[in-house]
C-alpha cells in the first residue's frame, strides 16, 4: 500500500448560494461596527443571532430591489420569451387555421 499523496486535494467545498454570501457580508460588516471597539462601550450590543437575522432581511429586501431594476426585468422577460417553445403554443385561433377533414 503506497503513502497517502502530499499533493492530494482536499474534496472541494460545496457552491454556497449568493444570498447567503450576500447576508455574510453584510453581517460582517454591522457586526464590526457594532461590536467594534468604536462603538461605545456604554451601549447595549443586539444578540448575535438577531443581527444575523436582521442581515437575512436585508439580503431579502436587496435581492427584490435588484429585480426592480430596467436591467434586470430585461434580462427576466429574455430569459421568458427563450424558454417558449413554439410548438407548444396553439396558434390556430390566431391563423384562422381549421381543420378540414
Amino acid at each position: 500500500m503506497s503513502a497517502p499523496d502530499a499533493h492530494a486535494k482536499a474534496p472541494a467545498a460545496p457552491a454556497r448560494d449568493a444570498y447567503v454570501e450576500l447576508a455574510e457580508r453584510i453581517f460582517v460588516s454591522l457586526a464590526a461596527r457594532v461590536y467594534g471597539t468604536l462603538a461605545g462601550s456604554d451601549q447595549r450590543k443586539p444578540d448575535p443571532k438577531a443581527l444575523a437575522t436582521f442581515c437575512f432581511k436585508l439580503a431579502d429586501a436587496f435581492e427584490e430591489a435588484s429585480n426592480e431594476t430596467p436591467r434586470r426585468k430585461a434580462e427576466i422577460e429574455a430569459k421568458r420569451k427563450a424558454g417558449v417553445k413554439i410548438g407548444d403554443v396553439d396558434l390556430s385561433g390566431i391563423l384562422n387555421i381549421q381543420n378540414k377533414s
